[in-house]
C-alpha cells in the first residue's frame, strides 16, 4: 500500500478564509438615527467646561444631559461650535444655580421667620425682666410680650396654689404679688389683684365684733374671694394670650409672604448676576449663529455694537 501525500487541507482552509481586498471597509461610525445620537452624547464626557464648572454636591449627569440637548438642537460642527455650544451649557447651568441660590435666599427668610422673633422677644423679656424686677415695677407692664405673659401666668398659679395650701398669708403672698404687680405703693395706673387681695386680707383680719357690726366678710369668704379674684385675673391674661396668639400668627403669615423675594442687597446681587447671564448667553448664541452661517455660506448680518454707559 502506498504512503499518501502530505495533506494540504491546511492551506486550503486559510486561502478559504482569506477575505477580499474589495470587500473590507473602514470604520463609518453608527448609521441609525438612534446610533448617531448615541454617538453624539459621547463627546459630552470630554468637554472642556466639565471639570470646572461644577461644584461640589452638583450633579455631573444633569449637566452632560443638557450639554447633550444643547448639542442636538444646535448641531455644532468643528471645535469653535463645540466650544460655543459648551459654552452655553456652562451659562444655563449658572442660570440654574442662579435660581437655586434665590429659592434657598427665600427659603432662608421664611423658614426663619419665627425663630427670630421668638429669640428677640425672648432677648426682650430677659432685660425687661431684670429692669422691672431692679426697680420693683412689676412684670404685668410688659405683658405685651409673649415670655413675660406667660411668667405672670406661671406666678398667679404659683400664687393660687399658695394660698389653696396654707391660706392668706401676707408675707409669703405679697413676694408673689410684687413679682407680678410691682410694688403696692408705686405707681398704679389702675387697681389690679393685688389691691383686691389686700382689701380681702385686711377684712380676714378685722376683729369679729366690728366684722359682724359693719356687715363684713369672714374670713373664710374672704379667702374664697382672693381665689376667685385670681381666677378671673388668670382667665384674663389667658384670654388676652390666646388673642395675641392669633394675631400674631396672621401677622408671622404676612411676614412670611413678604419675604418672598429676597431682601434689598441679596435681591440686588442676584439681579446683578442674573442679567450678566443673559448678556453672555445672548452674546454667546448669536455668535454661534454667525458661526454656523458662514460655514455653510449663508449672508451675516453685521455686527452690532452698542456702547451702554
Amino acid at each position: 500500500m502506498k504512503e499518501s501525500e502530505p495533506s494540504n487541507t491546511t492551506e486550503q482552509i486559510q486561502e478559504s478564509t482569506i477575505i477580499p481586498s474589495s470587500t473590507v471597509h473602514s470604520a463609518t461610525g453608527p448609521r441609525t438615527d438612534s446610533g448617531k445620537q448615541t454617538a453624539s452624547r459621547n463627546a459630552t464626557k470630554h468637554g472642556v467646561f466639565s471639570k470646572v464648572i461644577l461644584l461640589k454636591g452638583e450633579s455631573k449627569g444633569e449637566y452632560e444631559e443638557l450639554l447633550a440637548r444643547l448639542r442636538e438642537d444646535l448641531q455644532p460642527v468643528g471645535a469653535l461650535e463645540e466650544l460655543l455650544v459648551e459654552k452655553l451649557a456652562t451659562i444655563t447651568w449658572r442660570q440654574r444655580r442662579l435660581l437655586l441660590a434665590e429659592g434657598a435666599e427665600i427659603q432662608k427668610n421664611r423658614e426663619f421667620v419665627e425663630w427670630d422673633q421668638r429669640s428677640s422677644e425672648y432677648e426682650a423679656a430677659k432685660k425687661s425682666t431684670e429692669s422691672l424686677i431692679l426697680f420693683n415695677n412689676g412684670l404685668i407692664q410688659k405683658v405685651d410680650n409673649p415670655d413675660v405673659l406667660e411668667r405672670c401666668l406661671e406666678l398667679l398659679w404659683e400664687l393660687r396654689k399658695q394660698i389653696a395650701k396654707n391660706g392668706l398669708n401676707q408675707k409669703n403672698d405679697s413676694f408673689l404679688l410684687e413679682k407680678i404687680y410691682g410694688e403696692r405703693k408705686g405707681y398704679r395706673l389702675s387697681e389690679d389683684l393685688y389691691d383686691s387681695y389686700w382689701k380681702w386680707f385686711s377684712t380676714s383680719e378685722t376683729p369679729e365684733e366690728e366684722r359682724e357690726r359693719e356687715g363684713y366678710a369672714s374670713p373664710a369668704q374672704c379667702y374664697k374671694n382672693v381665689l376667685d379674684e385670681i381666677d378671673k385675673e388668670i382667665l384674663r391674661l389667658s384670654s388676652y394670650q390666646k388673642k395675641r396668639a392669633l394675631v400674631e400668627t396672621e401677622r408671622m403669615q404676612l411676614e412670611v409672604v413678604s419675604r418672598s423675594i429676597p431682601d434689598g442687597p441679596g435681591l440686588e446681587r442676584l439681579l446683578r448676576y442674573e442679567v450678566s447671564l443673559n448678556r453672555d448667553f445672548d452674546r454667546t448664541l448669536s455668535q454661534l449663529e454667525r458661526t454656523q452661517r458662514m460655514r455653510l455660506g449663508q449672508p451675516v448680518a453685521p455686527r452690532l455694537e452698542l456702547d451702554v454707559k
